[in-house]
Formats: C-alpha cells, structure tokens, sequence
C-alpha cells in the first residue's frame, strides 16, 4: 500500500535530490522525491567531470582536497549497492600550446596545495600527429568523470522499488505549508527541500536569489585513433566513454531561449575540436541542459527565512560531482540537529537582505 506519510518531501531527483535522498534514508528517514525526469537537466546531461584544478585561473578548486575523497567513498558505496560502475577515475591532461601558458602552468603546480595533483611522465609521444601542435601535456591526477544518467536511473528505481517517488512536476497551487506540517495532494511531510535546478526560478517561496541559468550543449562523437586512456582539457574537455567514443564540450551561454540543441552550439564545440584534433571525428549525439549557477559559485543550502519547515539544497553549478556527497551529509547533519552549515553555503547569506526581520 502506498504511504502518504514522510519524514520529507524532496522536489526534484536530479543529483542533488539523488544523493541527498540516499543519505536521508541512510538515517532511517522517509523521503518521497517529486521528479517528471525532464531528459534536459543538467544532472541528465552533464559530463559529470570532476577534477581538482580548475584550468583557466590553474587554481585548485575549492575544498578539493575534502570534496574529492569524501566523494569518491561515497560513490564506491553506490557502486557496491547498485552493483554497478560509474565513477571513473581518468587522469586529465591538460593541453598546452604556447611557452607562456607552460610557464604559468609549471609555476603554479608547483605551490603547495597544488603539487599533489601533479601527475607526472605524461604520454606526449602518445598523442604527437593526433593532435593539433602543443608544446607541452600537464598530468593532472585524482580527476575523472561519473556516470549521471546511469546514477540517476539506478536512484530512480530504488526510490520507486521503495514507495519513495511521485511523478510528475510539482504543482506549487498545490503545496500547503504551515507552521506543522507540509502538504500536497495526499501526502505530508514534516519538512520539505527544494533540488530544482534553475527550475527554482519558477517557484515563487525561492525566486528571490540570484540564481543564474546557464545553458551549456554537449557532443559525443566517435574518434577512431585517439587514445582512451586520459581526460584531454584545451579550451574544451574531451572525456573517452569506451569504444573509440568521447564526450565533448561545453558550451556556456548566459542568453538562450529555450534548453533545445542549437547549430550554433553545435558549430562551436567542433570548432574547438578542430583546433584540438588532427584526426577525423563523427558527430553521433548533440544534447543541452541548463546548470542552475550562483553569482559566488557556492551551493545554496538551508532553511527559508520564514517557512522554517522548506529547505533547499541548490545551485551545485559545474561542480556538482565533487560538491553533491560531502554538502548533502552536511545538510542532512543539519537537518537532524547534529551539525551548522558552513557560511559560505548557508542560504541566509541572500536571505538578509530581502528578509531583513527574519
């Protein structure tokens, strides 16, 4: 029989709602996600890179040294429950072209914090005549890339194999929230949590932050002769799949009109590839998704100011790879009264100033 009781109501299944309903029920929680499953989320179309350096600024990007572990144990263990493999560890090499960036590059991989990343005998007779002229390859350990719509369909069928998915897009006309309890349609909940995406742009409780859309599209192609075995970053990334297959992209536009493939997307990615690639390639897929992005590149994550029973967990960006498991045990630690989020997540950072009495 179909419960209509929780412990908490998660809007949205994309990675955020996935691995925050994981952990929740870990603690013995109840959760029911509402998702439709739109095939244009980000979490669906994404390339699901992680990497610890962020290449154009060649900083380390924020909390790897923390993010990166704990997220790599907390898939392993997905791994074990779905009998299945998608976190894929791939050492990236990062493509240079000119004696200015090689020294930029060797400067600062070589500051602590960064020389741990550092791979080194990085394979450059491997891809010499594959590749357009470079003067140097930069190894780049402890990066990879994981599996979301695989993820995702396997935390998909656990939630409805346990009674724990609605489906369909939440109808906020719908949505009853008072001072007890939550409610919607025939269910309730003591709490609910908003994992949107920029989809929490429509939802008039959050439609107050400065969540920035951003559309990116994404190619597949088929490229017989390039070697599998590494992550290429130039102006784009190039993630091998298996089977002379890689992942290609992407792009970032702020103005779109819609979350359709665009030739003109298109037409950008191959023109990167053409100045990265000296062999032949084939297009065999074209897909667009829209990141939900913050202004400072933090997560949102928190309580509303004055519905204290509606929570989000949001604005994960281009990261959310390595900052879905660690912020999602932090929030759930929040939840249950064992812990405070960090301040430079907390969604009272935004909260303040248009809810100055809350």
């Amino acid at each position: 029989m179909r419960k209509i009781n929780y412990d908490y109501i998660i809007v949205g299944q994309g990675l955020a709602g996935s691995v925050l309903s994981e952990l929740l029920i870990q603690k013995n929680k109840s959760v029911l996600v509402i998702d439709k499953a739109n095939p244009n989320t980000s979490s669906r179309v994404a390339a699901g890179l992680f990497n610890p350096i962020t290449g154009r600024r060649v900083v380390k990007s924020w909390m790897a040294d923390i993010l990166l572990p704990f997220a790599e144990n907390f898939y392993r263990d997905q791994e074990n429950k779905f009998d299945d493999r998608f976190y894929h560890l791939r050492d990236v090499l990062e493509v240079i072209h000119s004696v200015k960036d090689q020294n930029e590059w060797s400067t600062r991989m070589s500051e602590n914090g960064m020389i741990q990343y550092a791979g080194k005998d990085a394979p450059e007779d491997l891809y010499r005549g594959k590749l357009v002229d470079f003067n140097m390859l930069f190894r780049i350990t402890s990066a990879g890339w994981f599996d979301l719509p695989k993820y995702l369909n396997h935390s998909r069928q656990f939630l409805r194999d346990n009674n724990s998915l609605h489906i369909g897009d939440l109808d906020n006309n719908k949505l009853i929230i008072d001072n007890k309890s939550i409610r919607y349609d025939e269910f309730t909940s003591e709490k609910i949590i908003f994992c949107e995406g920029y989809k929490l742009l429509e939802n008039p409780l959050w439609d107050w932050l400065p969540l920035v859309p951003a559309k990116g599209e994404i190619l597949t192609i088929e490229c017989l002769g390039l070697p599998e075995e590494f992550i290429l970053m130039s102006s784009l990334f190039l993630i091998p799949l298996g089977n002379n297959t890689f992942r290609a992209g992407s792009t970032f536009e702020w103005n779109f009109r819609d979350e359709q493939t665009t030739e003109e997307g298109k037409n950008k990615i191959v023109d990167m590839l053409k100045t990265l690639l000296k062999i032949p390639f084939t297009i065999k897929d074209h897909r667009a998704g829209i990141r939900p992005t913050v202004k400072d590149r933090r997560p949102i994550i928190g309580s509303h100011p004055v519905h204290k029973n509606a929570f989000i967990f949001n604005g994960l960006g281009t990261k959310g790879v390595q900052l879905a498991p660690y912020f999602a045990d932090q929030f759930v630690n929040y939840l249950t009264g064992s812990s405070t989020l960090m301040e430079e997540v907390d969604v009272m950072r935004f909260s303040k100033k248009h809810f100055p009495f809350s």
